[in-house]
């Protein structure tokens, strides 16, 4: 890089030219929507001896980006460059989001994020999972505002969904009612145009476009709000303007509002008036038809060993089993060949390291800590209180599904004979205690911990 270069922050002309080239690449496979959503914001930061490094601006799931899309584009590179590098994805947060503009620009032409159009109610695969929040989805996204289900907050783990059922809202909404106006955003994204409101004294301006201007408003991962005193401040104003108003609110976060930290209860309230329902991670079945359908639309031969053993291998994250499919599609067109069982665990075995531990059932997390105390794990779930040795064991197991698991407090008490939400808190302080004092028994949890997630 020459000292203008550095100087002001720029890529060399040289590595914009091989970037061009490679994204020309990239366009001839991929959609254009794909295309725009994950490729066109990236940016060359720099071409080293042996890496790629690529600046992702901060609306994009970075994780995501490297595993799905990270071969195609080391791939493109080398395709138009000739160059074997490995690509390297740098988060970048002063890059601007889609929401951010300049000072010129007035808040009412502004675009949200970008919909994924992909991302309707007709291409979510609906299992025991998700079949509660699919439906609260859906009913709101026919009837906007005017359900019980305003907010409605759907919570879970990474990869299960919610995005996909936040976005299906969006996209049902504009397409089936006329004149309706839907703004979908990160919490991230949000804070970003408060800060740079604040920078040109365009506060009121914001705020009077969301209260006015916005009639479906989707929020995704709203637990990044955490710790951002102002901007849940002015978003707290934005809420209850648009719940006044009865306009429809829809949030996403990784836990149900109770136990989200770092956010002013306050704003937890007002997150509990309307329903929020969690999504978990999908069974076998479920696998198997979400891979059945990603591949019937990527249209692809894949057998039904290969489904089912994918499925098997894949357990906790749909956007990883998604990204299996969208792996072996690349690799058969790059071999030129037809997808085999070999390359299915060779994708396996790749994307590996990046799967999350396993997470474990209650009745997993019950038997094993039964194990532990040996006590019956029937006798760990009945209503009364039982020996010493049982209760300690029912105690020890409600603080592991707090930790393994995205069940909130009230269904955890509900799945150890329908006790209340206090003694589940005062169990997992008993535990965080006994685990404090006695290094021993801490690490006996640390291993049954261990032994669940890595089933």
């Amino acid at each position: 890089m020459s000292f203008e270069d550095r100087k002001t922050g720029t890529a060399p002309a040289s590595w914009v030219s091989m970037w061009t080239s490679c994204v020309g690449c990239l366009r001839d496979k991929l959609s254009e929507d794909i295309l725009k959503q994950w490729i066109l914001p990236l940016k060359i930061q720099e071409v080293g001896e042996s890496i790629l490094a690529i600046a992702v601006p901060a609306h994009l799931d970075l994780d995501h980006l490297s595993r799905v899309y990270g071969g195609l584009i080391e791939h493109c590179f080398h395709e138009a460059t000739g160059r074997h590098l490995r690509a390297q994805f740098r988060r970048q947060f002063d890059m601007p989001v889609p929401s951010n503009h300049s000072p010129a620009v007035p808040f009412s032409s502004l675009p949200s994020i970008d919909l994924n159009p992909g991302y309707t109610f007709e291409e979510f695969v609906v299992g025991s999972n998700s079949q509660f929040a699919h439906s609260a989805a859906l009913a709101v996204a026919k009837e906007p505002g005017g359900s019980r289900f305003n907010p409605l907050l759907i919570y879970g783990g990474v990869g299960l969904g919610k995005t996909h059922l936040l976005q299906a809202i969006g996209n049902h909404v504009l397409r089936e009612m006329e004149g309706k106006r839907v703004r979908y955003i990160t919490s991230e994204a949000f804070y970003r145009e408060f800060v740079e409101s604040i920078q040109h004294n365009r506060i009121n301006e914001m705020s009077s476009f969301y209260r006015h201007e916005v009639d479906v408003l989707l929020m995704d991962d709203v637990q990044f709000l955490s710790g951002k005193d102002r901007t849940q401040e002015e978003f707290f104003h934005i809420f209850n303007a648009l719940h006044q108003s009865r306009k429809q609110i829809v949030l996403t976060s990784d836990a149900p509002p109770g136990e989200l930290k770092g956010l002013e209860d306050r704003l937890v309230s007002r997150f509990q008036w309307g329903l929020f329902v969690d999504i978990q991670a999908p069974d076998r079945e479920t696998r198997e038809a979400i891979l059945r359908r990603k591949a019937q639309a990527q249209n692809l031969n894949i057998s039904e060993d290969i489904i089912s053993y994918l499925a098997e291998a894949i357990d906790s994250n749909i956007r990883i089993l998604e990204g299996a499919v969208r792996q072996l599609l690349l690799q058969a067109s790059i071999q030129h060949a037809d997808i085999t069982m070999e390359l299915a665990e060779e994708i396996v075995n790749r994307i590996g390291s990046h799967q999350p531990s396993r997470r474990p059932t209650s009745g997993d997390i019950t038997t094993m800590v039964a194990g532990y105390f040996e006590v019956e794990a029937d006798k760990i779930l009945e209503q009364g209180r039982g020996t010493k040795e049982v209760a300690q064991a029912r105690q020890l197991a409600m603080f592991i599904m707090k930790e393994l698991t995205s069940s909130s407090l009230k269904s955890i008490g509900q799945s150890f004979g329908g006790r209340d939400h206090s003694t589940v808190v005062h169990a997992i302080k008993t535990i965080e205690k006994a685990m404090e004092k006695d290094d021993s028994f801490r690490k006996s949890v640390d291993a049954i911990m261990g032994k669940l997630t890595s089933k």
